[in-house]
């Protein structure tokens, strides 16, 4: 019976899968958005912002459109929005130059209504993206008043407006006086990523990461500063980041020729910073490269191919628990690569990288019918920072794709307190994170379990627009209770989510308060997790999905009692049609 109620119950999960599909490609739209106020000089002195520009620039692939602005009082188009050609790269090499801190005053109002003014609504061809760096509050010449209604139209008019015509919007607050809040607020809406920077000499290492979120670009893996480049190759361009300015770096090609900054080569361009090299080369001789440089996690090799790995664009920011089925396939001259002998010899791996630990690598199954790699994402996430890479690979060619995810542990902040009371009462209070989860949305439910097996149900009432409460009162002096939340709501970009937190114990301590927040770290292993898996309930592809039945935990109490109602239910059914055949049987006058 125990057995019969657990695939019951297993079944409806099939409902509640994430299929992820290979996303048609799409051309990037970058607009960057740069503070070039005053309070700069303090919190960027070396105005890195320029050669972080310049790194963006030089990146940026041939097939996106971009642009850039600078504010302070006044919004300046440093560079027009167009498709982005060897022209477009050069202005961006001139014009940041002009990056400055002299500004008067902070008007990001201004700054994003005029670098969004020519996009009417959203279009699915274009991954459209803004990055904003600031470091001050919202700040207008006409006073505190202004300055105030400003950021509420951000809030109320301009970001709804935004996020109609299709933007995520990635923010960096570069000094602890920044609006943070504000630009977190931008980020999380938009499904962009927040980025709080303390020294400015992180800034070109956070203008790759963000230009990774905007962009699909293909690389090569780079292992210990070596990579190979086949045939099909027609252009790589390699990001080296050096630890001193006087680190010098050296390309060693296939034929061991060595290439240095002050090559004569037409066919290598080499921009040379502070922190970086920036190589681009036309035609690269196919075999293996190696950089003699240090060795750093932000190197990167990326290259203009016909034959290209395609992959899902995966939200920016999830809960923790979520989970994808990852789908990636090839291409070739903007066809799926189909033929199975080829695709037979392709190994393809997923591979889940924190910012702290050791990588999770897992191999990626080829499914023959749709000629695509699959496999499983999210089970072992980390909170905070998490990078995606993609690699597929056989003896003629090797391809990468990298995103990275930020992961909240707990999008609530909960409170559970023992009361100073006659008898032993505990108190449950809750806020969403409203960057995450939408508040409108949720509804919660309680279960307190006993350790003798007794289960009260309760709902925990909403006090306001975003604080719940629950108060349990009359509870056994000395005894061990467990209380278990179920949450069901939806996140800012709108996807249904239920979440099972990990129960919280209460013991007889008077005064005592256990707090969790949405900065509570997690790790990778299961007993770290405050929350279960988080389940989503879009489409499922039937083919794929897989119910693993022996993956439920029912509590005893809770199959007893859904067995009892089974029994209880045959026995009425038995009732009423024994009863229906009996009157059936009887005549006509015996029912006078």
């Amino acid at each position: 019976m125990q057995k019969i109620l657990r695939l019951i119950l297993a079944l409806p999960i099939i409902w509640f899968t994430l299929p992820a599909v290979a996303n048609a490609e799409s051309s990037a739209d970058v607009r960057i958005i740069i503070d070039v106020s005053g309070s700069m000089k303090y919190n960027d002195p070396e105005n890195l912002r320029a050669p972080g520009l310049r790194l963006l620039g030089g990146l940026m692939p041939g097939d996106a459109e971009s642009g850039v602005w600078t504010f302070a009082r006044y919004v300046n188009m440093l560079v027009p929005i167009q498709k982005v050609d060897d022209k477009w790269r050069q202005r961006v090499q001139q014009k940041s130059s002009e990056i400055h801190s002299l500004g008067l005053f902070t008007d990001i109002e201004q700054a994003l209504q005029k670098a969004t003014a020519n996009v009417n609504a959203a279009d699915s061809t274009k991954q459209r993206s803004i990055i904003l760096l600031s470091d001050g509050l919202v700040d207008l010449d006409k006073g505190k008043a202004a300055s105030e209604q400003s950021r509420q139209n951000i809030i109320n008019t301009l970001l709804p407006q935004i996020k109609q015509k299709g933007f995520r919007i990635h923010t960096i607050a570069l000094s602890e006086e920044a609006d943070h809040e504000l630009l977190k607020q931008l980020s999380m809406a938009t499904d962009g990523w927040y980025h709080k920077v303390d020294n400015a000499d992180e800034l070109e290492r956070v203008f790759l990461h963000l230009f990774e979120q905007a962009t699909q670009r293909d690389s090569v893996p780079l292992v210990n500063n070596r990579f190979t480049i086949d045939n099909s190759v027609n252009e790589m361009t390699i990001l080296v980041f050096r630890e001193t300015e006087t680190d010098i770096t050296q390309l060693v090609q296939p034929d061991q020729k060595q290439q240095l900054a002050d090559t004569n080569d037409p066919a290598i361009r080499w921009m040379q910073e502070t922190h970086f090299d920036l190589i681009t080369i036309e035609k690269p001789m196919a075999g293996e490269w190696f950089i003699d440089a240090n060795i750093d996690p932000d190197n990167r090799v990326m290259v203009l191919t016909d034959l290209k790995l395609q992959t899902i664009d995966l939200p920016n920011n999830i809960l923790a628990g979520e989970q994808f089925d990852i789908v990636a396939k090839l291409t070739d001259h903007g066809k799926q690569v189909e033929r199975t002998d080829f695709l037979q010899l392709v190994t393809a791996e997923l591979s889940t990288q924190p910012l702290q630990g050791e990588p999770i690598n897992n191999t990626m199954a080829l499914n023959n019918q749709t000629a695509t790699f699959m496999a499983n994402l999210g089970k072992l996430f980390d909170s905070g920072q998490n990078d995606i890479v993609i690699t597929a690979k056989s003896d003629t060619f090797e391809r990468q794709r990298r995103q990275s995810v930020n992961v909240v542990a707990l999008p609530f902040d909960v409170t559970v307190t023992q009361l100073e009371a006659d008898s032993r009462s505990h108190r449950l209070s809750m806020t969403a994170d409203a960057s995450m989860i939408d508040p409108e949305s949720l509804q919660i439910t309680a279960l307190l379990s006993a350790s003798d097996g007794s289960e009260f149900p309760y709902d925990v009432l909403r006090q306001s627009d975003n604080a719940w409460q629950l108060t349990l009162a009359d509870l056994q002096p000395e005894t061990a209770y467990q209380l278990s939340l179920q949450i069901r709501g939806k996140t800012l970009t709108g996807r249904n989510v239920f979440l099972q937190p990990k129960p919280i114990h209460l013991m007889d301590e008077v005064g005592a308060t256990l707090t969790i927040t949405s900065e509570t770290p997690i790790g990778a292993e299961p007993a770290d997790k405050p929350f279960e898996p988080v389940i989503i309930d879009p489409v499922v592809d039937e083919q794929t999905s897989v119910v693993d039945a022996s993956s439920f935990r029912l509590s005893d109490t809770v199959i007893l009692a859904i067995g009892n109602a089974v029994i209880v239910l045959l026995l009425l059914m038995g009732f009423w049609f024994w009863h229906r055949s009996r009157r059936r049987q009887l005549l006509p006058g015996d029912l006078l």
